[in-house]
């Protein structure tokens, strides 16, 4: 899914794009080439479609209000509207109707945190969703203080990564490389682009051979450096780390980052050590439950895939932690219409279970609330 998020920065007339991947797969490491088959003429790059289809709202986070309420404070097209992006007069209307709705939900009073984001996903459907945080429930976000400091970009890695993002977005953007998924790399902790493209394939040995011997300085800069981009970009960088132990005690701490997008890369990363490993208690669960907790979708669903990779080594020995650290959250985000929502949560609560009961929200709410009353 990609997410657009629009928040503050959308009050402001433009909106920050994130790129939010699908749940983790399987490591894909670069293969040896099989023999080529003859010739045939390249097809020219195309750049993506831009049209979607608008699937509708959901709100999520908030324990006071009812949904209908919310909804209804909510204007913004019907489910089935066609939304071409490089529409500008349509893309203005849909960006004035979020303001007006934020404006809204802001005047109730209510809130401690609004987010707004626009998902669009690989079947050219697009969504919104509302993040929400109740007045009172700003436990929900212990994040730590903005760093303050300078620290020296290590043998260059961090610019040389920040060039490589770019130019592996103009080749996206281009239709050069596939617009879903991802490419082959040499990272034994995951992938994000890729380097199949021969414009990127040179790129990759110097993160191979210079991390691992900067992992001290770029751990630095995780914990210190001002610049959240800095920090986004060594935490990339550490998945060339060989080792998962000493990749989750760098990422740990920032699992509580201010900033978004590196909670986002630590919690993910966090679950990408846990699958690689297999070992039992190479991720602590505390801060996974915790984050699930956590303002945002993107805190929320890879909390939640980090989850499903612990329950898939460790089992159901957490059960009773878990339905009481949370089993509500897990059972709002079972009820999303969101793939990225719903599916981690519905694993971790089927492994809690023992069955599965699918779509019926009422049989899921029925089972926690008799689980969470039976005490052993």
């Amino acid at each position: 899914m990609k997410r657009l998020v629009v928040s503050l920065a959308l009050l402001a007339g433009c909106t920050t794009t994130t790129r939010q991947a699908e749940p983790p797969a399987p490591q894909q490491t670069a293969a040896p080439a099989p023999e080529a088959p003859p010739a045939a003429k390249a097809e020219a790059p195309r750049e993506p479609d831009s049209v979607y289809v608008f699937k509708g709202v959901e709100v999520f986070g908030s324990r006071k209000i009812p949904k209908e309420k919310l909804l209804a404070l909510i204007t913004l097209p019907a489910p089935g509207t066609r939304m071409d992006k490089k529409n500008e007069a349509q893309t203005k209307e849909f960006i004035g109707n979020l303001m007006e709705s934020k404006k809204r939900l802001t005047e109730t009073g209510s809130f401690a945190f609004i987010r707004m984001s626009v998902g669009e996903n690989q079947n050219h459907t697009m969504g919104v969703t509302v993040d929400l945080v109740d007045k009172g429930d700003e436990w929900r976000m212990p994040f730590n203080p903005e760093p303050k400091g300078e620290v020296a970009d290590p043998e260059g890695l961090l610019a040389a990564w920040s060039d490589y993002l770019k130019t592996f977005w103009k080749l996206r953007n281009q239709g050069a490389v596939p617009e879903w998924g991802m490419g082959t790399c040499r990272a034994p902790m995951g992938c994000y682009g890729g380097f199949d493209h021969p414009e990127l394939a040179p790129m990759e040995q110097r993160f191979i051979d210079g991390v691992p011997r900067n992992a001290d300085a770029l751990v630095r800069v995780l914990r210190e450096d001002k610049d959240s981009g800095k920090r986004m970009n060594a935490l990339m960088l550490l998945i060339y780390l060989s080792s998962p132990e000493q990749l989750v005690k760098a990422l740990l701490p920032s699992v509580r980052d201010p900033y978004e997008g590196v909670r986002n890369e630590a919690l993910r990363r966090l679950g990408s050590a846990q699958e690689v490993s297999k070992k039992p208690g190479i991720v602590p669960i505390e801060p996974v439950l915790e984050a699930l907790w956590y303002p945002l979708a993107t805190d929320r669903n890879k909390a939640g895939w980090t989850l499903v990779h612990i329950m898939e080594v460790e089992g159901t020995v957490h059960r009773r932690q878990i339905l009481d650290k949370a089993g509500e959250v897990l059972v709002e985000m079972a009820g999303m219409r969101s793939e990225l929502d719903r599916d981690p949560s519905r694993k971790v609560l089927a492994m809690l279970a023992g069955q599965d009961f699918g779509d019926d929200m009422a049989a899921w709410r029925r089972w926690f609330e008799q689980s969470r009353g039976a005490r052993p």
